[in-house]
């Protein structure tokens, strides 16, 4: 708007490379695709049904995974970011969105894995609770010093060392901000999401070694029925099983990886931080930043092993109601997500006092 001041533009850096998620799906298209591929050979050779249908099939999934894998560029590599002294503007081709600077709730950084000082800023307006919960997100992909770019949002003075990810996160406060208060989770550090995750992971390995089992019984009596081991029919039906079974086998050790070793390794790299002006949960290369002037009330639930789950009720510039950052729900909050909850604390009642005090000092 003409009465706009831009205090910032910029966009996606590029050439960084992407997130691990972007290859995950085209990865496993083009394995169902090997899978596939091996059948249509295999029903070819034997004559024993068209391969046409299964060679459809084949198309439709190696067309799925170079979507994915060129999905990226057009979807975020055009993005262009904007911050006036009144809203953060968020554009790609045709479709912008905005948000008032004044009615952000809180903001999420996540670090790039192997570059230093690139991330994504998310920022959340979240409000309210119940069947009227709504939140408005705006996520910049891939910008450079993303913790500065908030502090411009914030309205703040970014630290000497702000934007370097390799650097401790009290060493990257805004200028004059001091840490009043600082722990890690105390507790079993596993939520019921990890565990079913490692519960569906072993499920499947069992299944992959029973398949594994089966067909290899298969595989062994070809040659009693007078089926030659180097022939095209055996040598397609070892491929395509065998494919399979190395799909369910990965995909079972992902999952165990990432509901144990994962989850275990992310809980010890977690620290929580209050400062006189945020409170700030960092796991692992993700960080949460919430001012304390938008915590009307601290809700807590019990955890495991005796610890107390905290989750910081939000309040906004005219939201007429609270985000209770799930504590009203059945389900907690996924941890990976990294909501406003500190996890399995002992000492609830002195942080609640203490985050509640408006005077820091």
């Amino acid at each position: 708007m003409p009465s706009e001041r831009v205090l910032w533009h910029g966009g996606p850096v590029l050439g960084v490379p992407r997130d691990r998620r972007w290859f995950v799906l085209p990865a496993l298209a083009f394995a169902c695709a090997a899978v596939a591929a091996s059948f249509a050979a295999l029903l070819w050779v034997t004559g024993l049904a068209p391969a046409r249908q299964t060679l459809i099939i084949v198309c439709y999934l190696a067309i799925t995974g170079i979507a994915a894998l060129l999905a990226p560029r057009y979807m975020l590599d055009r993005c262009q970011y904007l911050v006036t002294d009144k809203r953060v503007l968020w554009r790609r081709g045709m479709l912008r969105r905005s948000m008032d600077r004044a009615n952000i709730t809180f903001a999420r950084v996540r670090w790039h894995r192997s570059v230093v000082g690139v991330g994504h800023l998310e920022l959340v307006r979240a409000v309210p609770f119940g069947p009227l919960a709504r939140r408005q997100r705006l996520l910049f992909h891939d910008v450079r010093a993303p913790d500065v770019l908030h502090a411009i949002i914030r309205g703040t003075a970014a630290g000497e060392h702000a934007g370097a990810s390799d650097v401790r996160l009290a060493e990257r406060l805004d200028r004059d901000e001091r840490v009043v208060w600082g722990a890690g989770p105390d507790g079993w550090t596993l939520g019921w999401r990890e565990l079913l995750t490692t519960l569906l992971g072993v499920v499947v390995l069992g299944v992959a070694l029973r398949y594994g089992r089966d067909v290899a019984g298969i595989l062994l009596g070809l040659e009693d029925i007078g089926l030659r081991v180097r022939s095209w029919t055996w040598l397609f039906f070892f491929l395509a099983t065998g494919l399979s079974w190395l799909v369910m086998v990965c995909t079972a050790f992902g999952l165990v990886w990432w509901g144990t070793f994962r989850a275990r390794a992310l809980a010890n790299d977690t620290e929580y931080m209050l400062t006189d002006r945020r409170l700030i949960i960092r796991r692992g290369r993700t960080e949460l930043s919430v001012d304390r002037v938008r915590i009307v009330d601290v809700a807590d639930a019990p955890g495991a092993r005796g610890a107390r789950n905290l989750f910081l009720i939000l309040d906004g510039p005219e939201a007429r109601a609270v985000a209770d950052s799930g504590a009203l729900a059945r389900v907690t909050p996924a941890r990976d997500s990294v909501p406003p909850v500190l996890y399995d604390l002992r000492d609830v009642e002195g942080l609640r006092e203490l985050i509640l005090r408006r005077d820091a000092a």
